[in-house]
């Protein structure tokens, strides 16, 4: 084990290091999102955290894809080590962190691709927003005060853990993890909410 970690270059290394806790994190949030535990039991989750406020801004969202989010970051830094600690050896550093710095950009992109359409496939069908009013869910996104813009909240409908668009009429706004009730409905997909009392 000492051996193989000598005889590799100082960037494998650090890429390794990078690669390998990134990867593990992913494993875990991996798991605690399958089991519903992600947005209560491990603190943070993978949710957008405190990253959420650029996520409402155009620079950082195509489309209503969320590019800056821990699970964006995760999947950059875990792609992009990966890919420097294998073409390390192959090629010049710099052009081995291009590459990687790419790679890692590029499976951000597609992450985030992916997981807007598995919350349109969830949100669209079956599941009735009706049944929300009156449940506690969890900032995910900021909310702006006073029906200023949306945000999102998270919580568990009909055995789901769910993503839905959420305003408020508050004075002030809802930042992420913030405990909040839903209220009502502002159309068919997009909640009211206002700080849990």
């Amino acid at each position: 084990m000492t051996e193989w970690w000598s005889e590799l270059l100082v960037l494998q290394q650090i890429a390794f290091i990078l690669a390998v806790a990134a990867t593990a994190i992913m494993l875990i949030f991996l798991i605690l999102m399958m089991f519903g535990m992600d947005d209560q039991t491990f603190d943070g989750g993978y949710q957008d955290a405190d990253l959420s406020f650029l996520s409402d801004e155009p620079l950082s969202a195509i489309s209503g894809l969320k590019l800056f989010t821990i699970r964006g970051a995760l999947v950059f830094v875990s792609i992009a080590g990966w890919m420097i600690y294998i073409l390390a050896p192959l090629m010049h550093g710099a052009l081995v962190v291009l590459i990687g710095v790419l790679s890692g950009v590029l499976a951000s992109f597609l992450q985030a691709l992916a997981f807007r359409a598995a919350m349109k496939l969830e949100s669209s069908g079956n599941l009735d927003y009706h049944r929300t009013v009156g449940k506690t869910a969890t900032v995910y996104i900021r909310v702006p005060k006073e029906r200023q813009g949306r945000g999102k909240v998270t919580l568990s409908l009909e055995d789901r853990f769910i993503e839905v668009e959420a305003i408020t009429d508050e004075k002030n706004d809802l930042m992420t993890k913030t405990m909040v009730e839903i209220i009502g409905l502002e159309n068919d997909t997009t909640v009211v909410v206002q700080a849990k009392k």
